[in-house]
């Protein structure tokens, strides 16, 4: 499962928002219709098979080729349809699909999508060039993003963004610097450091290696973060929290090493092993003894999460086609460095996104969350309100338990297709002088479930909670997406909510 500190140091908010400003500020006022690049093929071929014989690759300054052509949903020497099967329902490429196009179409299609989904290019453009008969050679065409980040980091002293924006106070604000480089050696490893002070701190520090042995289907990623929070949420009444902001309320060390498996193209596999110790202040411990295990002041364990999961989305950063599919389960204290802590908890997180029409799109999504313990301390009870996990209206409302299942889904209509705004002449290989964005308008309903039966005093745990309302999407480059959104909801309350991140 990955924890606020993984986010942090991979991409944090203020890191997208900063990218927004500069592209906007870097661009002018010429536009050009534009997506990420495309496919580009001759207008008909004279042979019913092609013969991808060979593959070359341009524009990669830095990316070594072999981390672009593994990307491909086939093998070079592999024989291609050009010809529309007569296939209802099956599977080919990597897709549950009802085939409308050629092998050769479709395939090329998904190897574009994938190399995109590396989160190395700005843009993949895929050529098909004849050699001699019904030979073939594959031409990629990439642009690089910008690799290397140094820039500053506000953490809000907040449960969430809309609840600081209800009483907006500058006090609660913590500033540092993040830096990062994305891809190293050319060959997609990436290296993090944050640092922030104020009312909180942090430091982090994370390096991942995608793939690693012989057959580079094995990545490790590795995070070590200390912190020290100023305000804590440690109970709850009228689903309200219950927060101390008191400097050195919770004092975190959190050490991860994460393998991720990668047996099929769209297959992957996560195996993370975690040591946490953690300790809260006097303060802190004088007003609950439910928030670690046994009334304990500081704790000490070892965690284990595994997964399974198939993705196929066309991007993992604003999807409109294809299903993720996952399997997890989360072990919480394995016995061996000590006993403060025995929880188990399993699920599954599946994401389905489909195109209706030219212009419109629907996603779901539903997960759920089963535990084989009950009445989990404070500290480890499962949220809906915090790591992706929310239904959208309830930001100001905490909902914690031992169990949980939630549901949220989209009707999309893109308002402003995806497009460029150019840059000045002579400019146009900057990483920063384009910027590509697309606006989407959806309305959404989300539905949600909470179990804690060791609290009387929240009329919204163990109660079907919905909202339902409408959003605007704003996407653009290196995976930013904001989202504005005016959510009703099941008990009552309407408002406008900021989000970020894909809702889905």
């Amino acid at each position: 499962m990955i924890s606020n500190y993984e986010i942090l140091l991979n991409k944090p908010f203020i890191f997208k928002v900063l990218i927004f400003a500069v592209l906007i500020i870097g661009a002018n006022r010429s536009f050009s219709q534009n997506q990420d690049g495309e496919i580009h093929l001759p207008s008909q071929f004279d042979y019913s098979y092609i013969h991808i014989k060979e593959a070359s690759v341009e524009g990669n300054k830095r990316t070594r080729d072999r981390i672009i052509i593994r990307e491909l949903d086939f093998s070079i020497g592999d024989s291609l349809a050009t010809f529309q099967k007569d296939l209802k329902f099956g599977v080919q490429g990597k897709r549950f699909i009802s085939t409308d196009s050629s092998e050769i179409v479709m395939r090329l299609k998904y190897s574009r999508e994938n190399i995109v989904n590396t989160k190395l290019f700005l843009t993949v453009d895929i050529y098909v060039q004849q050699l001699e008969t019904n030979n073939y050679k594959l031409h990629i065409k990439v642009h690089e993003r910008w690799y290397f980040w140094a820039f500053p980091v506000v953490r809000i002293d907040a449960p969430n963004f809309n609840e600081w924006l209800k009483d907006p106070d500058f006090a609660d604000v913590s500033m540092g610097i993040f830096t990062s480089h994305n891809n190293l050696w050319g060959l997609s490893h990436q290296a993090s450091l944050a640092v922030y002070g104020g009312s909180s701190s942090l430091y982090g520090l994370g390096y991942y290696i995608p793939w690693i042995g012989k057959g580079q289907k094995t990545g490790l990623r590795m995070n070590a973060v200390y912190s020290n929070s100023s305000n804590v949420e440690y109970g709850s009444a009228e689903n309200e929290r219950l927060m101390i902001y008191e400097k050195n309320s919770l004092k975190e060390v959190t050490i991860n090493a994460k393998f991720t498996f990668r047996p099929g193209l769209y297959n992957y596999g996560t195996l993370n092993i975690g040591a946490d110790f953690a300790s809260i202040s006097d303060s802190l411990f004088s007003l609950t003894d439910r928030y670690f295990p046994d009334g304990k002041q500081s704790i000490s364990t070892l965690t284990l999460y595994l997964d399974y999961y198939y993705d196929s989305r066309n991007s993992k950063s604003y999807p409109l086609k294809g299903n993720l599919m996952r399997v997890f389960i989360d072990k919480k204290g394995l016995g061996i460095i000590s006993h403060d802590i025995d929880l188990f908890h399993y699920g599954i997180d599946f994401h389905f996104y489909q195109k209706l029409s030219k212009k419109f799109f629907v996603a779901e999504m539903v997960k759920a969350v089963k535990s084989s313990s009950v009445n989990a301390p404070y500290y480890y009870q499962q949220s809906l309100n915090s790591d992706g996990n929310f239904i959208r209206g309830f930001d100001y409302y905490t909902l914690k338990g031992d169990e949980m299942v939630y549901f949220r889904a989209n009707i999309k209509y893109e308002l402003v297709a995806p497009r460029v705004k150019g840059a000045k002449k002579g400019k146009e290989e900057s990483k920063f002088k384009n910027i590509q964005y697309a606006f989407y308008l959806n309305f959404f309903s989300d539905a949600g479930y909470v179990w804690n039966d060791y609290t009387t005093n929240n009329p919204y745990n163990n109660k079907m909670l919905f909202s339902w309302g409408l959003g605007l999407d704003f996407v653009s480059y290196y995976d930013l997406v904001l989202r504005f959104e005016y959510a009703f909801t099941s008990i009552g309350t309407h408002g406008f909510f900021f989000g970020f991140g894909m809702p889905i």
